[in-house]
């Protein structure tokens, strides 16, 4: 069974060491890197979203731990 999952933070470095942080600690999960929002009603005070899922019992394989 796969679960989505979304971090969100208020700028890139806060997401990406979050992100860091969970796949250190879950290897069940894959998440793409972070990438800013585009909706343009809050144009200027954009969060910043990393996206992914997570597999219950199912060690994942990435292609690269950076």
């Amino acid at each position: 069974m796969k679960v989505k999952v979304r971090i969100q933070a208020n700028n890139k470095e806060e997401c990406e060491r979050l992100r860091k942080h969970f796949l250190k600690s879950h290897p069940q999960l894959i998440m793409g890197k972070p990438r800013e929002g585009t909706n343009p009603k809050y144009d200027g005070r954009q969060k910043w979203s990393s996206y992914g899922d997570y597999e219950f019992g199912k060690i994942r394989r990435r292609r690269n731990e950076r």
